[in-house]
């Protein structure tokens, strides 16, 4: 089956809070529940893209924010949320923010004072105390920059609004400040009476009053009059909320999510498609920033790569490491990713003597990848390999990644000694080890597995294997060279460095002080800038002396350059100098859990604001007016307080037994039973019966399931949000016994069967997230004791007599003696593996064992929007729906009713109501579909999008995975609804409507389902699901124009199997690629040039000799489609034979979920049909001369199917093809007669049977076969010769038949209307002309009677009647009856 099968997240309204009536066309629950989960968020990157524009001499970067295309938030959870421009945003709605009025500023924060001078009180933003040189040349005036005020929304204040844009900012002594037109971009001193400067309501702005000494004509910055709203494409406008830039697009979860699995780093690659995101265990992934989809992960630590020389081997179990650093360069075909890991300080004390290093804090550690990106095939034709890996001795904070002014690539780190140390890093390219392999040697080509489209089974990162890659390192470090000591006063907290050719500049900063330094000339200049105590976040160099140091509250913007002891920059270096921070600009943020600078004069952040809702924002400097920056909202969520009570009942966890069975997770510690059609239904009013009785204190984050194997009894296990935990009784929602047990929430249970459990049988363990766990005995329901927990998340469980190891994340492992409640001893992972090596162990699963497999799954992290949510696999339910619809068992009866009511609900949801009224009538009152308030998201290999849609075309317009996905599911399982219900007439209206109607319904934003995404789907193990992609992708290859075909030929080309090396030979792009390219070159072979159609041709034919059966299953079916067009370009009888060889196989390996016979079968009745000549030429070529008895023996059993399924085909040859049987049985070659004697003796039969102008005599051993001219062919199956030809009729034979003593055959033509009688059985003139027709009585060539006769029109028929309704009936030895459909004829001869 498919490597990722069809998944789909449902998520359901949590309440019934703010939800009455029917949804308008659609409910915005689902968007709610996702605003509401970025509002709680903490999020610790961000990062953006742009709109990519024409490039123009006069473009600067980010002059306009309408250019800012997109943004992603990374979160302390490891979820990420993506941010797209809104298309659907008007001027009138845009968020508008106030200026900054006239209130008392924040107060500052206390400076320390510099070292040469003593302490004056401090006026100024600036972070650092400078020295008393800097002072004088820093610039910065004593005037106090003002923070910025609360913002307001033009919903909520919209008069006190106006009054802003009318009258202009007044500062505290009364004057009247500039009032900025945003529709002008002009600047305006404000004047007595109404302002007429504003026509309609446009974005205003925050001012921040800072004195700047950076121009607009020094550093590109967003202008003025760019914060005006762009024209609103026509759209549909979500009626609940107002409109910003940037719209709330999808909440991503990833496969590991949660926490200790927080986002550490975020980079959006240059394609504009795809972005990185590190996580801090290790999780590196490319995600679409289309729809948030997975496109690649790998876990950093499972990936082993050599080291550069003179570097240290990273070794297994050496550290707990924290990844903190990711730095992507991007140059022309690959991508650089560099990442960087620390000691996690929280796990690096050692748990046994074994694993004590010396100065382990001083360790950082460097991974190095290469990315290899073709944007043209798709985002699954990513692809990421470990190019180098080691280790270095040295502080964590001083290791960095940048570039100098050539593009080279440079790493820097500070060793132990705290000396610079700078080298060049150079990607080496991969070394390949070809296969030998010759076009017509194709033993090794074998593609992936059982489905062509699934990625050979290797690491799940689809890295280059290793056997396929020699074993080196593709990382050199050149040109290393030492900068000198940095003589930090305190443990160093971060650097960053700027290159050119010749020099190198930098700033570093500890807890207290920040420092600067360059170095020329083998000189350094390194001094002290400043002091504070505010924690620096981090540094962003912009230009060669230009840097933003961001901070928690505020961005501050400095120039680093060199001064003499006059204070005067100074151009000789020789001369004393030293470095100086000369403050530029500081704009203070109000809120911000994350800031990002995109220029010295643009600044993205984002952050919680007082109502307690997301914000995004950007901060601008003005280009006409110093000192001042605006504000611009992109985003903020909604506000929690218009939509739902804070006492409301709302599902927080669910635990889905199946899609009839789900138990639900309360925020006031109950739980309760539904199932997937009430939730769909919102029938969240339970009868009692359904629910807890006594609540626990907390909302509930965590449920599992156990069943006690000596009473049968199955039992809920849940905990609450503050480490209390109870267990429930199933069937009866009762509450068994309850505890508060942890700190943390729990995280798993393991029950410990009474077969294994050993001194812990019948016993409960209940692990929290720090790992400590709680040993419950069952039975009686007591706390026995509790295990202590680990820095480290507990990843395995395991149990031998009265040991129980118990394994961690961090590669540690713990045995505990369970009979005297004591630590045994720690160990490392080698030395655990070692152990349970020696068997004797029993695995504790740390999964829910009666929930697994196929039901329905939840997500590891608890947010709002992902609570009440559940993962469904299609495919399998699906396929369980149509064996339980193909049931008659009486007992059966409920089965069907409650899976037909759960396939509704899935209909429900996948449905989008609103955009066709006679599609949603049928729905409604002929399926019985109503509109629902859940939603459907996306699901990729590692990790799951809820995508939020405003209106119903907005579900259709997110990316082709999105809407193939979500069409897919649809089409499947509206065919299925027609295995329960007689529907189908109705079913095949909305199925017509979403295939080939919806992108008029939809409109110019219609996003097409993915071709390529479907053919993934092209040979899945679900027959609904295959048929349905199938339908999805003629459709959709229907759809596209002429130029369009060729483009997509022209960009998969390229990824053909013929043009590819061995390795590549194997990856699901060559399969797709031959899909596409095959499926369009066979339908119209016109468009494409000879040179595609003869890769493609020779690349079918590549596969079809594959001995992989899914490549082959391919090959095959392109084969039936465009047989006419292969033939021109390769050998068509070799592609023939290798089709007679598959659908005659027996093997046992061709027996599988792609049916390779059965296929093989259809493609040769669909060539005989379109290519007769050909085909009966090999076919008769390879009985006579066969490759080998094996291969005649096929070709015989496959002209025995042909003659069953074809025989109007077969008809035309006939008698070429019985005399290739007929030579078969030659008896001179003995074995060879013996091995198809019996293959052929069925051939005969069949022809006999079948075909009325053949007829054959058993005791003579003759065999009579007539031809289309009107003759008749002899042959004598003992000498397998052919004895003579009767010239009879001049019009093609209608039937012929040997009389039953063999010395008569009768013949028939009805368009002559004659029976004509011959002698044909042996006489004495045989003996003296052999090979001549037997006497006739006259002469040789007149037959011995003709009869004629006239049936009028039941003579007048078809060949295909003719074979059914012609035919001879012996009455006598000389008597015959001849039959034309209910005509019967006498005839003597």
């Amino acid at each position: 089956m498919n490597s990722v099968p069809l998944v789909l997240p449902f998520t359901f309204a949590t309440s019934d809070s703010g939800i009455e009536g029917p949804p308008p066309n659609r409910s915005p629950s689902a968007h709610l529940l996702v605003e509401e989960a970025s509002s709680i968020a903490n999020v610790s990157r961000i990062a953006h893209w742009l709109r990519p524009s024409p490039p123009s001499p006069s473009a600067q970067p980010y002059s306009s924010s309408d250019a800012l295309e997109a943004i992603v938030l990374g979160c302390e959870d490891g979820t990420l949320y993506l941010l797209r421009q809104s298309h659907h945003h008007t001027p009138a709605l845009v968020s508008v923010e106030k200026p900054l009025s006239s209130r008392s500023p924040s107060p500052t924060p206390a400076l320390l004072s510099s070292r040469s001078r003593p302490r004056t009180p401090s006026t100024s933003l600036t972070p650092f105390s400078l020295a008393s040189r800097a002072r004088v040349v820093s610039g910065i005036s004593d005037e106090q920059a003002q923070a910025p005020m609360n913002f307001v929304d033009f919903d909520e204040e919209p008069e006190k609004l106006k009054e802003l844009l009318k009258g202009g900012i007044k500062d505290s002594a009364g004057t009247a400040r500039r009032s900025i037109s945003l529709d002008r971009a002009t600047s305006t001193e404000k004047q007595p009476g109404p302002s007429k400067g504003l026509s309609s309501p446009t974005a205003s702005v925050k001012r921040i009053r800072v004195k700047s000494l950076l121009s607009a004509t020094q550093s590109p910055a967003l202008s003025f009059a760019s914060l005006s709203s762009p024209n609103s494409p026509s759209a549909v406008s979500s009626p609940f909320r107002p409109s910003y830039h940037l719209s709330l697009d999808c909440h991503i979860f990833p496969a590991r999510s949660g926490l200790g699995n927080a986002v550490v780093g975020l980079h959006v690659l240059g394609n504009g498609r795809h972005f990185v995101c590190l996580q801090s265990q290790g999780d590196l992934s490319i995600y679409s920033v289309q729809d948030g989809s997975c496109t690649l992960s790998l876990q950093i630590q499972q990936q082993s790569a050599v080291p550069p020389a003179n570097t240290s081997e990273v070794k297994p179990s050496e550290a707990v490491w924290a990844w903190k650093g990711l730095f992507v360069h991007e140059t022309g075909e690959s991508t650089v990713i560099l990442t960087s890991a620390i000691v996690n300080e929280g796990f690096n004390l050692p748990l046994s003597p074994d694993d004590e290093e010396d100065g382990q804090q001083q360790q950082s550690r460097v991974a190095v990848f290469e990315l290899r990106d073709n944007i043209d095939r798709g985002d699954e034709e990513l692809n990421l390999g470990k190019a180098a890996e080691w280790l270095v001795e040295g502080p964590s904070a001083g290791i960095g990644f940048c570039t100098d002014s050539d593009d080279a690539l440079r790493f820097f780190y500070m060793d132990t000694s705290n000396h610079l140390i700078v080298q060049r890093v150079v990607l080496v390219p991969a070394v390949i080890r070809l296969q030998s392999e010759s076009p017509v040697d194709r033993g090794n080509m074998a593609l992936a597995s059982l489905n062509p489209f699934k990625a050979t089974v290797q690491s799940q990162d689809h890295a280059t294997s290793p056997d396929d890659c020699e074993e080196s390192c593709r990382i050199l470090l050149e040109d290393l060279l030492d900068v000198g000591e940095l003589k930090l006063d305190q443990s160093l907290q971060g650097i960053q460095v700027c290159f050119t050719k010749e020099r190198i500049k930098g700033v570093a900063w500890s807890d207290t002080a920040l420092y600067g330094f360059e170095h020329a000339s083998q000189r350094l200049i390194f001094n002290q800038l400043g002091t504070s105590h505010e924690k620096l976040r981090s540094i962003a160099w912009f230009g060669w002396d230009t840097y933003c140091a961001s901070y928690s509250d505020r961005i501050q913007v400095s120039r680093l350059r060199l001064v003499d002891p006059n204070n005067d920059r100074v151009s000789d270096k020789r001369s004393p100098v030293v470095l100086h921070s000369h403050v530029i600009s500081t704009v203070a943020i109000d809120v911000a859990q994350a800031l990002r600078p995109l220029s010295p004069t643009t600044v993205l952040s984002t952050g919680i604001n007082r109502e307690g809702r997301r914000q995004v924002g950007l901060y601008i400097a003005s280009s006409e007016n110093r000192g001042e920056w605006a504000q611009r909202t992109l985003w903020k969520s909604y506000n929690k307080e218009k939509r739902v009570a804070d006492d409301d009942r709302r599902i927080t966890c669910m635990l889905p037994l199946e899609l009839t069975h789900i138990i639900l997770g309360y925020s006031d510690g109950t739980i309760g039973r539904s199932s997937f059609a009430d939730l769909v239904q919102i029938k969240s009013n339970l009868v009692p019966g359904d629910m807890s009785d006594i609540p626990l204190d907390g909302p509930i984050v965590g449920l599992h399931i156990i069943q006690n194997d000596r009473t049968g009894e199955r039992l809920v296990v849940g905990g609450a949000d503050d480490g209390s935990v109870a267990i429930w009784s199933l069937e009866l929602m009762k509450t068994l016994a309850r505890w508060i047990l942890f700190t943390s929430p729990l995280q798993h249970v393991l029950y410990l069967r009474y077969d294994k459990g050993g001194p812990l049988k019948g016993c409960v363990l209940c692990i929290s997230g720090d790992g400590t766990i709680a040993v419950i005995a069952l039975d009686d329901y007591q706390l026995l004791y509790m295990v202590p927990g680990a820095p480290a998340a507990l990843s395995r469980a395991c149990i031998s007599g009265d040991n129980l190891l118990l394994l961690y994340a961090d590669d540690r492992a713990r045995i505990w003696d369970v009979k005297t409640l004591e630590f045994w001893r720690s160990m490392n992972i080698e030395k655990a593996k070692e152990l349970l090596s020696q068997g004797g162990w029993t695995d504790l699963s740390l999964h829910d064992l009666l929930s697994a497999g196929n039901t329905p799954t939840t997500f590891s992290v608890s947010t709002p929007d992902s609570s009440p949510t559940i993962l469904v696999n299609l495919e399998s339910f699906l396929t369980r729906a149509i064996s339980i619809s193909k049931s008659s068992a009486a007992d059966e009866t409920k089965s069907r009713e409650r899976t037909a009511g759960v396939l509704r609900s899935l209909l429900q949801v996948l449905l989008t109501p609103g955009l066709n009224p006679d599609i949603d009538t049928i729905c409604k009152e002929q399926l019985g579909l109503p509109m629902t308030h859940a939603s459907v998201g996306f699901h990729s290999k590692d990790a799951s999008s809820l995508i939020v849609s405003e209106s119903p075309q907005s579900s259709w317009c997110v990316s082709g995975e999105v809407s193939a996905s979500r069409a897919l599911a649809l089409v499947a399982c509206l065919r299925v609804l027609t295995h329960f219900e007689n529907t189908a007439e109705h079913v095949n209206t909305v199925i017509t409507f979403y295939v080939k109607s919806l992108s008029h319904a939809v409109g110019r934003a219609y996003v097409p389902p993915s071709l390529s995404f479907l053919a993934k789907w092209w040979f899945d193990v679900s027959n609904e699901v295959r048929l349905a992609a199938r339908l999805l992708f003629d459709a959709g290859v229907d759809s596209l124009t002429d130029e369009e075909k060729i483009s997509l030929v022209g960009r998969w080309q390229h990824s053909l199997p013929f043009l590819l090396p061995d390795p590549e030979k194997k990856s699901p792009a060559a399969s797709k690629a031959l899909l596409l390219c095959g499926f369009i070159a066979a339908g119209q072979h016109g468009l494409l040039s000879p040179s595609a159609l003869n890769i493609i041709s020779k690349s079918v034919m590549m596969c079809l000799h594959e001995s992989d059966v899914s490549c082959k299953a391919l090959a095959i079916d392109l084969c039936s489609r465009g047989f006419s067009v292969w033939q021109h370009y390769i050998d068509a009888m070799e592609m023939l034979r290798c089709l007679f060889g598959l659908a005659t196989s027996t093997k046992k390996e061709s027996i599988t979920a792609q049916n390779i016979g059965p296929q093989a079968r259809h493609a040769v009745q669909q060539i005989v049909s379109s290519n007769t000549g050909i085909f009966m030429t090999t076919l008769s070529l390879d009985i006579l001369h066969p490759q080998s008895l094996e291969h005649r023996k096929s070709v015989m059993q496959l002209v025995a199917f042909l003659i069953r399924k074809k025989p109007l085909v077969i008809h035309p040859n006939l008698p070429k093809l019985v005399e290739a049987v007929v030579k078969s049985l030659d008896p001179n070659s003995t074995s060879n007669r013996d091995a198809v004697q019996d293959t052929a003796t069925e051939i005969l039969g069949h022809v006999v049977k079948t075909f009325p102008t053949v007829d054959f005599h058993m005791a003579s051993q003759r065999l009579a076969v007539g031809t289309s001219e009107g003759a008749i062919v002899m042959y004598d199956l003992k000498t397998a010769t052919r004895l003579y030809v009767l010239e009879c009729h001049k019009q093609a034979l209608a039937a012929c038949s040997f009389s039953p003593d063999g010395r008569r055959l009768v013949t028939v033509s009805l368009e002559e209307g004659a029976v004509l009688v011959w002698k044909v059985g042996s006489s004495f003139s045989s003996f003296f002309y052999p090979g001549a027709p037997p006497r006739q009585g006259h002469g040789r060539s007149e037959p011995f009677k003709s009869l004629n006769f006239n049936v009028g029109d039941a003579g007048v028929m078809t060949l295909e009647e003719s074979l059914e309704n012609v035919h001879f009936e012996w009455t006598a030895e000389r008597s015959v009856q001849l039959r034309i459909r209910d005509v019967t004829l006498t005839f003597s001869t």
